[in-house]
Order: C-alpha cells, then sequence, then structure tokens
C-alpha cells in the first residue's frame, strides 16, 4: 500500500510550479488607459510590457490574465493541500506498523511451568491463568515443561523473544537454587525480567502412619535413635525439599540418607510405602494424603499455620522458630521486556491476585496470594540466592 500511494503521488501529484504559477500568479497585472494608442498592440503585442514583476497590458488582455490568475491561485491551493494530505497519508501509514506493535497483547499468552500437570506450581498457575485472562483480553495458555528441578522451563523462557507473550511462573526451585547445582544456561537476575509475586507455598513434613510418630517431637525423639535406619524422599537434589529435610538432619544431628526420586509425587509415594521415613511435601498432596490416613503431617514450614492445613502446627510452635522455608512462586518473563509491557502484565496480576475467587482457590492449595511487586520480587530473588548460596556452601551440598 505504501509503494502504491507513492506511485500515484509522483505519477499525478509531484510536479514543479510551472511559468504560469511563476508569471501570473506573483504578478500584477496592470490594464493600460483605453487612450493608449492602438498602434502600440500592433507593435509589441497585447502585453506590451513585463517590468518591475508586472504585465502591462491592454484592458481586454488584462481582464483576461485577471481571471486567469485567479484560476492558478485556487489550482495552486489546490495542488499544495492534495500534496499535503498526500504526504500526511503516507506518514501514516508508515507509522501503522509500529502503533499496532505498541498494543499488547493482541494474541494469546503463554506460561510456562517447570513441573509436571498436577502439581501445586501447575495448579497454582492455572487458576491465575484464568483469573488473567479477561483482564488481558486475550487467552493465557499454561504450558508445562518438567524435569531437571524446572530448569528446563527456564533455559527455554530465558532465551525467549521478550516480548511479554512467553512468561514463565518460576519458584525458589529453578529461579534460587539451581544454579548453586546444576550448569545451567541463565543467570537467576540477569536472565529474566521480575513481574511480580504470585503466592507464597510453605512445605510440610510428613511421615507414614507405620512410622508410628503423630508429632513432632515423637518424631525427633525417635530419629535420633542411632540404631535406626533413617532416610527420606525428595524430588531431586537441589531443590527446596531435598534443602529443607538437610535443615532438619543438622536439627537432628544424625546422618540421613537422602533418596532423591523423579518427581515429587515419586517421593510421596515412596514414604507411603515405607521405603523412607520422611520428605517434605507440598501442603496440597499432604492434605489430602493426610484425609485419607495415608500421611501423617507433623509441621508446616512457615512462622504461622496453613489455611490449607490449619490443624497442623507451624514450624515456630514446634520449636524451630528459624525454620523458614518458603517455596514460593512468581511471574517471570525474558529480559528486556519493554517497560510498557510489563505495567500491563503487572497490573493484571495485581488484579487477579486480589480476586477472592482467587485467593479461596489458592488457599485449598495451601498457598497464600503474595502481591509483592516487580521491585520486591528483584530484591526477593538477589536475597534468597545469596542466603541459599551460603547454606549450600556451609553444608558441602553438590549434585551428586
Amino acid at each position: 500500500m505504501l509503494i502504491l500511494l507513492s506511485y500515484v503521488y509522483i505519477k499525478y501529484f509531484h510536479f514543479t510550479e510551472s511559468d504560469n504559477f511563476t508569471n501570473i500568479t506573483h504578478t500584477k497585472i496592470v490594464a493600460l488607459p483605453e487612450s493608449y494608442p492602438s498602434s502600440s498592440y500592433a507593435l509589441f503585442g497585447p502585453t506590451i510590457e513585463k517590468a518591475n514583476n508586472c504585465i502591462w497590458a491592454s484592458p481586454a488582455v488584462a481582464r483576461i490574465l485577471k481571471h486567469q490568475k485567479a484560476k492558478s491561485m485556487t489550482s495552486r491551493n489546490t495542488f499544495f493541500y492534495r500534496r499535503s494530505l498526500i504526504i500526511g497519508s503516507l506518514l501514516l501509514i508508515g507509522l501503522l506498523p509500529s502503533i499496532a506493535q505498541d498494543k499488547f497483547p493482541s494474541r494469546p499468552v503463554k506460561i510456562m511451568v517447570g513441573s509436571e500437570a498436577g502439581s501445586a506450581p501447575d495448579l497454582l498457575t492455572r487458576i491465575l491463568a484464568n483469573e488473567l485472562s479477561p483482564l488481558l483480553g486475550q487467552s493465557v495458555i499454561v504450558e508445562n515443561r518438567s524435569g531437571a528441578t524446572g530448569t528446563i522451563s527456564a533455559t527455554q523462557v530465558a532465551s525467549s523473544t521478550a516480548d511479554g507473550y512467553t512468561l514463565m511462573t518460576g519458584s525458589v526451585a529453578n529461579v534460587a537454587l539451581a544454579p548453586l547445582f546444576y550448569p545451567i544456561k541463565y543467570d537467576p537476575v540477569k536472565s529474566f525480567t521480575p513481574i511480580g509475586m504470585v503466592a507464597s507455598v510453605p512445605l510440610v513434613l510428613v511421615t507414614s502412619p507405620a512410622f508410628d510418630t503423630p508429632n513432632f517431637q515423637q518424631f525427633a525423639t525417635k530419629t535420633k535413635q542411632k540404631t535406626l535406619q533413617l532416610a527420606y524422599a525428595s524430588p531431586g537434589i537441589g531443590g527446596p525439599q531435598h534443602l529443607a529435610a538437610v535443615m532438619l538432619q543438622r536439627i537432628l544431628g544424625r546422618p540421613v540418607l537422602h533418596v532423591p526420586y523423579k518427581s515429587g509425587g515419586a517421593a510421596t509415594n515412596a514414604v507411603m510405602a515405607g521405603e523412607v521415613q520422611f520428605a517434605f511435601v507440598g501442603i496440597p498432596v499432604a492434605a489430602s494424603l493426610a484425609a485419607s490416613n495415608k500421611l501423617v503431617p507433623l509441621f508446616v514450614t512457615s512462622e504461622i499455620r496453613s489455611a490449607g492445613m490449619p490443624r497442623v502446627p507451624s514450624a515456630t510452635e514446634v520449636g524451630l522458630k528459624d525454620f523458614q522455608i518458603d517455596n514460593w512462586h512468581a511471574l517471570l518473563a525474558p529480559a528486556g521486556l519493554p517497560a510498557n509491557t510489563r505495567s500491563t502484565i503487572e497490573a493484571a496480576l495485581q488484579k487477579a491476585l486480589a480476586s477472592p475467587l482467587l485467593k479461596e482457590q489458592f488457599n485449598k492449595l495451601g498457598a497464600e496470594p503474595s502481591t509483592g511487586s516487580s521491585k520486591q520480587l528483584e530484591l526477593l530473588i538477589s536475597s534468597e540466592t545469596a542466603r541459599w548460596a551460603n547454606f549450600v556452601k556451609e553444608n558441602n551440598l553438590k549434585a551428586e
């Protein structure tokens, strides 16, 4: 379209001012008196002199020239009006693509999750997506890329185009912890644009009914027996479940065998089957299995009780006041996200988290909506990375 209009402009409107414009439009026309010798007309023609930007002509010729001058002025004004209109149109058309690009979102938005369908991060993200969709005016799709403690999805998002259409539910696992154990291809701080906090999700210590320790005090007493072979399960090395168990091992003051599994579900099944004695799991799973007497919850890793399991004591209540482990979840985008796009997503996120329905659904999963801003999330990532880096170094933890 732009090329076509340019051709029309050049073909039909782009011409220089003719002599007609120069000699008539800008020239004063003077009619000679009727008494002027008519013989002069025969000698010089009807226009007998042009001097000092004036045309001296017979009365009849002067009338014709003045009429022509008026037509020329009209033509000249029409010409410049048309030229301005065409140029303005061309400029507007040239700007249309950039105007369209500035409108966000104009197509569906995708949120990547680094764990399997049905996991706590997956369920929380799907609840959030349902709230974000009407706020953004576009579909919000959840896509799972599980494995390697969530680093597979994080790597994909970090290398995606920073246009707001590919986001990630990041967590302490793949943002703050994984870089301490694995040779990943992204930087937890530099590779992402923080959008905002999503949820605070504490873990819960569980054991099997067969282990016969209905509360933490009895669990601590029993596990300190040196003759007892003790083992715990986790979804993998370097996750919050693994580090929570290492923290508990220090409190117990004895060696405990770590048995990593490929998923949280497999680790939970190992506890129920008696393959290991305990594990730290997500509250949604623990609440469901505790209700059917397949697991025994001992405490949640937070200062206060969780709305998802209100009858289970907090770590502070059982005497572990420094045992706070938050498997937090947050919304992130690739680094370099435009500021206006970031603001649009962040505003929609804050509105979504204020929804009473979202809060109710989050609480059922043992999560509490976190309305931290993008700046607060940025500070959290930095502080959590430093905290766990020190912990890993102190305990000489490595990927086996």
